[in-house]
């Protein structure tokens, strides 16, 4: 069986959720199997990722107690406004 891209790097940000949770809103570097930094921005934490791992795979995510879920139905009928 394949590995999904990033497989890794969820599951290493799931099985350290717990102690990433005093830092609700910032931005965690994950690369593989391990947690690379905290940053306060999006771009920082990206700009990092960029710096180190050059084009190979890493995640950045904010660190939040539980996925946003969006539903969306394809049985919605939206009119576009003319």
């Amino acid at each position: 069986m394949t590995e999904r891209p990033l497989q890794k790097e969820i599951e290493t940000y799931n099985a350290r959720l717990p102690e990433l949770l005093g830092s609700i809103g910032r931005f965690v570097l994950v690369k593989d199997d391990q947690v690379v930094g905290i940053y306060d921005t999006y771009v920082d934490a990206v700009k990092v990722g960029y710096e180190r791992f050059k084009l190979e795979p890493f995640m950045v995510k904010q660190i939040a107690p539980a996925e946003q879920i969006h539903c969306v139905s394809r049985e919605l009928n939206f009119e576009c406004p003319t």
